[in-house]
């Protein structure tokens, strides 16, 4: 069930959002060059990354930047719902044939989660150590998720400061020179530029990234748990109808919905 789909917006609102910030510059000005300082954006996305470089390992920073393929996939709202269906028929086929009966079944589950979960439950007989194998299953598996967020949370810190650094550099440079006013004030406006690179990079690439990667993860954590609830519930002999009530319980409360309005799940 791959029903994901590109989605161009970020880039876009991204767009927008530097048009917002810089346009009325523009416009006042009527040149953009007053806003291009390539040696202030060096120092603030030179001084950023390899403050991120100390903190983090390199591997992680590159695999961090990979992980943004993914806020360009659009999510199927009803992909919980196929989960809690599919929980509700493993458990009529575990309460009919017993939980062993599921290995058939096995072989038809597309969510990986999902399936590692079943099959951790069909070798695992004590509910307590199948709890505690689950959750650390979706530990390791997030691992790297919250590795993510942390170094964009951190990167986003970063960059205003070496954007007051760059302006620092730019007006010590400025006050070495003797030359006439309107040079200085010209320096001194491309200096500070380096701390408009610095908040903007910060506050509309970096932290908002940070957010989105959190937000996404936050979702496969509730997804994840819902799994983990239902082949626990499975693995005890729950009936599908009380499954069923509890997991529509469960999306309910979480607005988990299409066209505003919530879609329960054949029990």
């Amino acid at each position: 069930m791959n029903t994901s789909k590109i989605k161009p917006e970020i880039i876009l609102v991204m767009i927008l959002g530097l048009l917002a910030i810089f346009a009325p510059v523009i416009i006042k000005t009527k040149s953009i060059s007053t806003l291009i300082a390539p040696h202030a954006l060096l120092i603030v996305l030179g001084g950023t990354l390899c403050a991120g470089c100390i903190a983090f390992s390199t591997k992680e920073i590159i695999k961090a930047f990979c992980s943004l393929k993914s806020l360009f996939i659009a999510k199927n709202n009803q992909k919980l719902l196929y989960i809690a269906d599919e929980l509700v028929e493993m458990a009529k086929i575990s309460r009919a044939n017993g939980i062993l009966a599921l290995r058939e079944y096995s072989d038809y589950i597309q969510n990986p989660f999902l399936y590692s979960a079943l099959k951790t439950a069909l070798e695992e007989t004590d509910i307590k150590a199948l709890e505690e194998n689950l959750r650390m299953m979706s530990f390791y598996e997030n691992k790297n998720d919250f590795k993510n967020v942390e170094i964009f949370e951190e990167l986003g810190g970063y960059a205003p400061t070496f954007g007051m650094l760059g302006a620092i550099i730019g007006l010590i440079q400025i006050s070495t020179v003797n030359t006439n006013p309107q040079a200085l004030l010209s320096g001194i406006a491309t200096a500070f530029i380096a701390t408009i690179y610095g908040v903007g990079v910060a506050n509309l690439i970096f932290l908002p990234i940070a957010k989105k990667l959190k937000n996404n993860l936050d979702e496969k954590l509730f997804e994840q748990e819902i799994i983990i609830s239902g082949i626990i519930d499975i693995a005890n002999m729950q009936s599908s109808i009380v499954i069923s009530e509890k997991l529509d319980k469960i999306l309910r409360e979480s607005e988990i919905s299409r066209k505003g309005k919530v879609i329960p799940f054949a029990a």
